[in-house]
């Protein structure tokens, strides 16, 4: 997947030249580049030439000469030049010929004290040697806050040859979920553009919202775009087809394309709520506000909903110039398909087995209209099941196992799996490190199978972030995908990516990129202090240049600054937090700890913990440290399917009182709290009794992320030993929409206190 380059004139001065230094901080990281003395100089004599009769090379100098203009007291001149020398003093954007095999969006960039010259195949080509002469420039050559008075600006010398290494490089936005206003979708192009991202995913229609007009059908927006939220408000928005031509030329000018999505036939509660008939039960529902997979889908079995969703797709088609259309095809739940007649009279006329086969006939017909018109359909992972549809690419995110199957199958794809690219996630699963540790082509695929991977892309979720967290989500991981999906493997190194990025912050500074931290920000480390039998936990920070600051809770809440590494005790808590400038400063990260009897026991599992979910090792369970309600914090051990008994070895018998066991409740993610825990004592670890089982307190369908204390009164039992059965459902119930998939038990501490 290496872009071949032949730049043959400047191989002997990449030889001899040093690599450009750190303070050069381009990103993403060049293919070959090279210093040299000096530094040219732009000033108000400057002009930005171009030896092409295209108005889209035209295009990019005059790009360049705005941005130029806008920071500066002047600005260059734009021309039309066909000598063959450089006039000193000027910039030249010059188009090579095809027998050059240069790569098709590549470019060499050689900056002298007496001009700058740009030669590439493509305008595509200039425009991003446009960005990395940008990139040359001072960070407060991106200013944002209007007109400078600069009369001049200095890029140091240098050559650069360059070419990326996928040809889709894309970052997807989620404006169903939470509404993201024009304005801010421009900014974000703005920085895609800096950073040679070629793909705006736009994901327009979810459960929660419709936010694209659609003028034959006026309700999908007048109904379907707004939702009634928890505490009564009234929450939406959409974007005119107006909009959408402005936002989608905004994008071409800086040489993105815009691929929108319109979920089909699942995450569709927006649509059917302004149109009932749509769906399998006709009944009328709302815009949820709530998040999750909902079972009322498009009917499959209803001609009216194949035409309404190909007169959708007519205006789609006529608002986005892409070849590329996504249809969603994910998370679509069987259960209205399997008890609708219309559904199941679909599937005995066309010969089909089941509801994955009726997803696969639908996304087929979808897939036949678009190439009549001669678009082609990208779905999620899950449309493999049912079969691809012809020319179909294939949206790997559950893992890079789709991206596998449907390149052996001969279909392009595109990876985003959850492992990396998920930019919803929190830093504590997927930190800056992680991202840029991504390797797009899985290593199983043979040469021509991994020529099919297209590129990748970072998804940006919104079910938990409206606009106002979106870029401090996003960046700096951005950066990290950026560099992954254009330089190859060979020359990434993230010590010295990571050195690049913080002097890049200064540029995202003059930006606006209201950017956030690349790990978290503070994490706890504890130890077992056996000397005092209690916990010492001390801070570290998770990035070069923050300032940490402990903090100790008392009864009432009150906070007061205390020393690390701090000496705990008994039940608590202990706040963090971290600093970097005036502006960026973290939430308080907090730690709830508790040093009971069974610190630091022997724990013996009936069976290990997954490989995916191993908290911090055998102890975690007896480690004295609560976990949150996030399943990746790596405080919790998760167990797939299936009962799981601990036997503690507490050392010594002792009289007990308190024991409990921490468990989570998360069922969107199929986590399910245990049908019962049972607790049993021993004295020689033969012969067990058994306290009454505890059932648990909250709702079993409950979406909601909890930690439940399942807990009983031992009542001065005398015991060394100590067993705890959990009773665990193996699969997910019939009301889940996964239903027959393996369950997770996750469980964090088991504390034991004795009697006084």
């Amino acid at each position: 997947m290496s872009p071949r380059l032949y730049f043959p004139v400047f191989a002997l001065f990449l030889l001899v030249t040093p690599p450009l230094s750190a303070q050069h901080a381009i990103i993403p990281a060049p293919v070959r580049a090279a210093i040299q003395m000096g530094a040219f100089h732009i000033d108000a004599e400057t002009a930005v030439l171009y030896d092409s009769d295209s108005a889209d090379v035209r295009a990019v100098a005059e790009y360049l000469a705005s941005r130029i203009g806008r920071v500066s007291s002047f600005t260059p001149a734009v021309r039309h030049y066909t000598g063959t020398s450089l006039p000193r003093g000027s910039i030249l954007l010059s188009i090579r010929s095809a027998e050059g095999e240069v790569h098709p969006e590549g470019y060499a960039l050689r900056v002298a004290p007496n001009g700058v010259r740009c030669s590439a195949q493509s305008a595509a080509g200039l425009f991003y040697g446009v960005q990395t002469f940008r990139q040359l420039l001072p960070p407060r050559f991106e200013s944002v806050a209007g007109r400078d008075t600069v009369r001049g600006w200095d890029a140091k010398c240098c050559l650069i040859v360059d070419a990326p290494r996928f040809t889709w490089r894309g970052l997807m936005l989620d404006c169903a979920r939470h509404f993201l206003d024009v304005d801010f979708i421009k900014h974000t192009i703005d920085v895609m553009a800096l950073l040679k991202m070629n793909r705006l995913h736009w994901h327009l229609t979810d459960d929660q919202g419709w936010r694209l007009e659609i003028r034959r059908y006026p309700a999908l927006t007048a109904v379907g775009a707004w939702r009634r939220e928890a505490d009564g408000s009234r929450y939406g928005g959409f974007y005119t087809q107006e909009q959408v031509r402005d936002i989608v030329a905004y994008a071409a000018a800086r040489h993105i394309t815009v691929v929108p999505e319109i979920e089909m036939p699942g995450h569709a509660r927006a649509a059917l709520a302004a149109y009932p008939s749509l769906s399998c039960t006709q009944e009328s529902l709302p815009v949820p506000h709530t998040w999750g997979v909902f079972e009322d889908v498009f009917c499959a079995g209803k001609d009216e909903t194949v035409s309404f969703l190909q007169d959708v797709l007519t205006e789609v088609i006529d608002l986005f110039p892409a070849r590329e259309i996504h249809l969603g095809g994910d998370e679509v739940p069987p259960h209205r398909w399997r008890e609708c007649a219309d559904c199941r009279a679909r599937m005995q006329r066309e010969g089909l087995t089941d509801a994955s086969a009726l997803q696969g006939w639908f996304m087929s017909r979808m897939a036949s209209y678009l190439a009549a018109q001669g678009r082609r359909m990208i779905g999620w992972d899950e449309i493999l099941a049912g079969g691809l549809p012809d020319d179909a690419v294939v949206q790997s995110w559950r893992g890079m196992d789709g991206a596998v199957a449907a390149t052996r199958a001969g279909h392009d794809a595109i990876v985003s799996p959850t492992s990396h690219a998920y930019f919803d996630y929190a830093l504590r699963t997927t930190d800056l490190e992680q991202v840029y540790s991504f390797e797009p082509v899985p290593t199983v695929l043979k040469s021509a199978e991994a020529a099919r991977i297209l590129g990748g892309e970072a998804a940006m979720w919104t079910e938990r972030a409206p606009q106002s967290v979106i870029e401090e989500k996003i960046h700096p991981r951005l950066l990290a995908m950026a560099e992954v999906l254009w330089t190859p493997p060979l020359q990434r190194n993230f010590f010295l990516f990571r050195r690049r990025v913080q002097e890049y912050y200064p540029r995202l500074d003059s930006l606006g990129v209201r950017y956030g931290f690349e790990a978290p920000p503070v994490r706890f480390v504890a130890a077992h202090d056996s000397t005092a039998a209690g916990l010492s936990v001390s801070l570290k920070a998770g990035q070069p240049g923050l300032q940490l600051q402990a903090l100790r809770f008392g009864p009432e809440g009150t906070a007061r600054e205390v020393d690390v590494p701090v000496a705990l005790q008994g039940r608590g808590l202990l706040g963090a937090v971290a600093r970097k400038n005036a502006r960026l400063r973290s939430d308080t990260a907090l730690l709830r700890y508790d040093v009971h009897d069974a610190l630091f026991a022997p724990v013996h599992y009936s069976r290990p913990a997954s490989r995916h979910y191993p908290g911090s090792g055998d102890s975690t369970l007896v480690d004295g440290i609560y976990g949150s309600t996030d399943h990746h914090d790596g405080r919790w051990q998760g167990f797939p399917g299936g009962d799981v008994v601990l036997t503690i070895d507490l050392g010594e018998e002792r009289a007990l009182q308190e024991l409990s066991i921490g468990c989570l409740q998360h069922a969107g993610a199929g986590i399910l709290l245990p049908r019962s825990v049972t607790f049993a004592f021993s004295r020689d670890m033969v012969a067990y009794t058994e306290l009454p089982a505890v059932t648990p307190r909250q709702e079993e369908k409950d979406m909601a992320r909890r930690r439940a204390a399942f807990s009983v009164d031992a009542g001065g039992m005398r015991a060394r030993f100590l067993r705890v059965h959990c009773n665990v459902r193996p699969v997910l119930p019939d009301w889940h929409s996964s239903a027959g998939e393996q369950a997770w038990l996750f469980l964090d501490e088991i504390s034991v206190r004795s009697a006084p």
